[in-house]
């Protein structure tokens, strides 16, 4: 059986760690997003899965040339705040579930998929 294991992009992986370091220093500017990328990473842990995105939606064809996936799901994190996400072969035992970008608004998301 594959073992699946969640981790985060490296752009997300950078700003994680810029809000640790902010936060540490009194900074709660970006709690919010810190805490969205907390409970992805916790959702995916628990097992769950998101809903697939279609690859003929503009949205997919943002993470495809952004990210070179060939996959995509989508984690409704709370009422407006969305996660996106790709599964990798981590090798012949393990799946990765790489949190390609947390947005905390429909407007974030909806852009960049060119939904305006």
């Amino acid at each position: 059986m594959k073992e699946i294991i969640p981790k985060l992009s490296q752009e997300l992986f950078q700003t994680k760690i810029r809000i640790e370091e902010e936060l540490t220093q009194g900074n709660k500017t970006n709690e919010e997003l810190y805490n969205l990328i907390t409970k992805t990473i916790d959702f995916l842990k628990a097992k769950r899965t998101g809903e697939p995105i279609s690859k003929k939606l503009p949205i997919y064809k943002y993470f495809e040339k952004q990210y070179g996936i060939t996959n995509l799901f989508l984690i409704k994190i709370s009422k407006e705040a969305r996660a996106f996400y790709t599964n990798i072969s981590g090798g012949e035992y393990q799946i990765l579930q790489i949190i390609l970008e947390v947005h905390k608004t429909h407007k974030e998301y909806e852009k960049k998929g060119g939904y305006n």
